[in-house]
């Protein structure tokens, strides 16, 4: 079996277990699941490099490539495979203030979700241990705790950064070239290259992932998805069941049947710039995770943090606070919005 991706190339897969995994119908269903979330006057959020299959598959190959164990490459290939439809979408429809901070709802459901699928059997029947597969202790490269990075917080971060252009191609690899594995981490052997990779983590954490665009579609695509489910248009196990084609497809059919649906699918269709934070007559107050990287570089005189080498990066994130607060309204009318 043959992978491709236009992060990390091409690479061969001969072992069993894995492409037994890759053909599941849990890692399959990733192809139609947003990494975003639904905000279609947003290209960039609905781009074929921006879904949870790519990404797993990016996790997977990065891991590889710097010799991580079987186990911990099997444990990044099925990291996401328990996003519900909209990936963290799910936090906002539940209305979980605390989970939305760190936006941590598909955490608490991957192992049942694992144990209870196609997923488990398979596992083992090529004779690994399903626990040890789920605990992430034992697998430091796939994931650690910020400021750190990690196979995830890395592929997601090159993979974005290529569709909202803020690195070439050419930086890209760059990074990937000046990765190395110390202590159990990955660290950076270049300042130049951690710089690139860190100062497109900011990019994108302040226009992408905690930035107004995001505030607007968890705020809007929550209250939509919310609306269907009270109608009984879709039921909250199909995020779970199906795919984002699946459950947006059902709330297509019932839009002329419910005007409180059709407004909160017409506002999705205006752009970002559209809207007003800190309104008094916001949708619905959100939360958003606020993320910040400081890549350890490996000098001479062993490992620094990336800003006690750049004043200007530490500047960057000094004060950073853990979260944000959005109150997102339109500044149009409801009437003319719908």
């Amino acid at each position: 079996m043959e992978l491709s991706d236009i992060v990390f190339g091409r690479t061969t897969i001969t072992e069993p277990v894995l492409q037994e995994l890759l053909l599941s119908p849990e890692l399959n269903r990733l192809k139609h699941i947003s990494s975003a979330g639904y905000y279609p006057a947003v290209p960039g959020f609905r781009h074929e490099q921006v879904n949870r299959f790519v990404h797993s598959v990016g996790v997977f190959m990065l891991l590889r490539r710097f010799g991580a164990p079987l186990e911990e490459q099997i444990a990044g290939l099925l990291h996401d495979v328990s996003h519900s439809a909209f990936s963290h979408t799910i936090d906002y429809i539940k209305k979980d203030a605390e989970s939305q901070k760190v936006q941590g709802e598909q955490d608490k459901v991957h192992e049942s979700f694992v144990k209870n699928s196609s997923l488990a059997p398979i596992l083992q029947k090529h004779g690994f241990d399903v626990d040890y597969i789920l605990d992430d202790s034992h697998f430091p490269l796939k994931e650690n705790e910020l400021p750190d990075i990690c196979a995830d917080r890395l592929d997601y971060t090159l993979r974005q950064a290529l569709v909202f252009q803020c690195l070439k191609q050419e930086q890209i690899e760059h990074i990937i070239t000046s990765l190395t594995v110390y202590d159990g981490s990955f660290v950076f052997s270049s300042p130049e290259a951690a710089l690139h990779y860190a100062n497109a983590f900011v990019w994108l954490n302040e226009n992408c992932w905690s930035g107004l665009a995001s505030a607007v579609m968890f705020s809007v695509s929550a209250q939509l998805f919310r609306r269907a489910i009270e109608q009984g248009f879709v039921n909250f196990s199909d995020f779970y069941k199906h795919d984002d084609d699946y459950v947006i497809n059902q709330i297509k059919e019932h839009l002329r049947q419910d005007s409180k649906l059709q407004y909160y699918y017409s506002l999705l269709q205006m752009e970002p710039e559209r809207f007003a934070n800190y309104a008094n007559d916001d949708i619905e107050p959100v939360f958003i995770k606020n993320r910040i990287v400081d890549p350890l570089v490996c000098i001479r005189n062993g490992c620094v943090r990336l800003s006690d080498l750049s004043k200007s990066y530490k500047d960057k994130i000094t004060r950073q606070p853990k979260f944000k607060e959005y109150r997102i309204a339109p500044k149009i009318s409801a009437a003319q919005a719908v």
